[in-house]
């Protein structure tokens, strides 16, 4: 919180008015849940084992203490979860070497697509690098250099009815809208286009895969993961993030050579605030010759520039 404090001296006759004004400007945040609940409403790829959850304890024991304990199975790609370079590049980073600089406290974008699938029409709509320059047209924007890029599509209102949110159909394939494989080059590159250190360093979705639902290929994988860029497939709220500066803590579970993990991501938004203003007012009476003095002082002082203009 910074704290400023101005003063004005106003003069009356022969009474001077002091005002005291003190602006409080501070930055608050709000944190923002980024992912789905196990065990509640995480969802998972029809495709996939779905996440199952054990009560193995839950009561008093013969000592009579209370003790609850559970345990679960789960693929590593199942609910919120980070896709590891490696999960579709061989010999990139594996979700435990994925560096902390690019997990913890990183700036992020949402860029918002639902207008152009609503116009496609197409559930596996591909989005197009267009999409993705019209969003930094429309904002006066860029992406900063260590970010990670959300796509919002608005699927996560499906969520609660899998088979509408995964388009399973009777052929077993999946159907959603995703990033095009130009589109995933375009991310992939924006930091050597830009000069940048890092570049682009995640990329996640509100939907099952950062590849259509009807991919077979897969190229949005393997074009950001050969770039050592993750993934965060099925984040939640995202809508929530829309037009607002924030950053993003992405904590997957730490599975040595895992290809995947589930992970608690976390947004903090910054909301700048001006506090109130503080008025505080004072007179007081000024001797007869304050004024005399007054000129005198600035007198003396515009002659003490000219001859030593170095302390001025």
């Amino acid at each position: 919180m910074k704290r400023y404090q101005a003063y004005t001296f106003l003069t009356l006759g022969t009474t001077a008015i002091i005002l005291t004004v003190a602006c409080v400007d501070f930055a608050s945040s709000e944190l923002v849940e980024l992912s789905y609940t196990y065990n509640v409403d995480a969802p998972t790829s029809p495709k996939l084992n779905p996440f199952n959850f054990s009560v193995l304890q839950k009561g008093f024991n013969d000592k009579g203490i209370w003790v609850e304990l559970n345990e679960f199975c789960s693929s590593e790609h199942s609910g919120t979860h980070v896709d590891a370079p490696v999960h579709f590049s061989r010999g990139s980073w594996t979700i435990d070497e994925i560096p902390l600089d690019r997990l913890w406290n990183v700036p992020g974008v949402v860029i918002d697509v639902t207008q152009a699938i609503e116009r496609s029409s197409e559930r596996n709509y591909h989005i197009q690098v267009k999409d993705l320059e019209k969003w930094e047209e429309e904002h006066h924007g860029y992406i900063p250099d260590g970010a990670v890029v959300l796509i919002h599509t608005g699927w996560g209102k499906m969520v609660k009815d899998l088979q509408e949110y995964s388009g399973l159909d009777e052929e077993r394939s999946n159907n959603f809208p995703g990033l095009s494989e130009e589109a995933a080059i375009w991310l992939a590159t924006y930091g050597q286009r830009n000069g940048y250190s890092k570049g682009v360093v995640g990329v996640g979705v509100d939907t099952i895969s950062v590849d259509v639902g009807n991919s077979t290929l897969y190229p949005v994988h393997r074009a950001l993961y050969s770039h050592n860029i993750y993934g965060i497939e099925n984040m939640a709220n995202l809508d929530k993030l829309l037009g607002r500066k924030f950053e993003l803590t992405i904590l997957p579970m730490r599975i040595g050579g895992g290809s995947g993990a589930p992970a608690r991501i976390i947004a903090s938004v910054r909301e700048k605030q001006l506090g109130h203003v503080f008025v505080r007012s004072a007179s007081t009476a000024l001797p007869r010759n304050f004024f005399f003095l007054l000129a005198t002082t600035v007198i003396l002082r515009e002659f003490l520039k000219v001859l030593t203009p170095t302390l001025y």
